[in-house]
């Protein structure tokens, strides 16, 4: 079984093409013009077509397997509820946000674009984070996921511990390119690192699921325990019936009922 459908190839296929186009990035002769360690990833669009292209269509890649792997998770129960859906929902759409509009270069004065872009790069550090600490605080003590909790619990820290003081220099020194500039550069590698980490995490949390055939929460507990489903189920009107009313039924509907009569 795939994490959409049948064809868990297209996810991988997608997800690992965008990580190694980012690493190969940073293998480029001069580094595509951008510093390895302390340039920012939103630097690559402003240098050069040939690397900037590339860029973009590894965010794209990205953001689609991440989708795929979304659908997977709400069909198999990990993604409960709209909250859940919406941050992740949200995410994706803040990196396609960080896609189409790009930052300012560094110096320039600010442009509408490039505040777009500072939006988008708020909600991108806040959404995973989040939906990581709702899966924690909801699954913590489910005996089957409890270390599953436990690892995306620790994501969320992560992730708030590297985003925190990304986020207060970045709404600083966005056209910096000194001290901390170089500082945020080596910090987003990191954030950028844990999102990879964290929807792996999830994607493997929800195959786990998928195997071990949890239903979501609200169709299980309709199905099972609400009594006006057991009450006016097919089911349930069908055990009420007496063998004459079933066999009265299949007489009056059957194509052959003059036949049987």
């Amino acid at each position: 079984m795939g994490l959409v459908g049948s064809t868990p190839d297209k996810t991988l296929l997608l997800g690992g093409s965008a990580v190694v186009v980012l690493v190969g990035l940073h293998c480029l002769p001069g580094h595509g013009g951008v510093n390895p360690v302390h340039g920012w990833l939103s630097e690559y669009p402003l240098r050069s077509v040939e690397v900037g292209a590339p860029y973009a269509l590894a965010l794209l890649s990205g953001n689609l397997a991440t989708v795929r792997s979304g659908i997977a998770m709400a069909r198999h129960g990990l993604l409960r509820g709209w909250p859940a859906k919406a941050l992740l929902g949200a995410w994706c759409t803040s990196l396609l946000a960080l896609t189409v509009f790009l930052k300012d270069p560094a110096g320039s004065a600010g442009t509408w674009y490039g505040e777009v872009h500072k939006l988008a790069t708020m909600a991108n550090f806040a959404c995973l984070p989040a939906l990581c600490a709702l899966l924690w605080w909801r699954f913590r003590t489910a005996p089957p996921w409890r270390r599953n909790a436990r690892t995306v619990g620790v994501l969320a820290a992560l992730h708030v511990a590297c985003a925190v003081p990304f986020a207060a220099a970045f709404l600083v020194h966005s056209n910096d390119a000194g001290v901390a500039g170089e500082a945020l550069g080596l910090i987003e590698r990191g954030i950028v690192a844990i999102d990879i980490w964290t929807i792996a995490t999830l994607t493997r949390w929800s195959r786990a699921m998928q195997d071990r055939g949890d239903q979501p929460a609200g169709r299980a507990q309709t199905a099972r325990h609400s009594w006006p489903a057991r009450r006016y189920s097919l089911r349930w009107w069908a055990a009420k019936r007496s063998p004459f009313q079933r066999r009265v039924e299949t007489v009056r509907w059957s194509p052959s009922a003059s036949i049987r009569l």
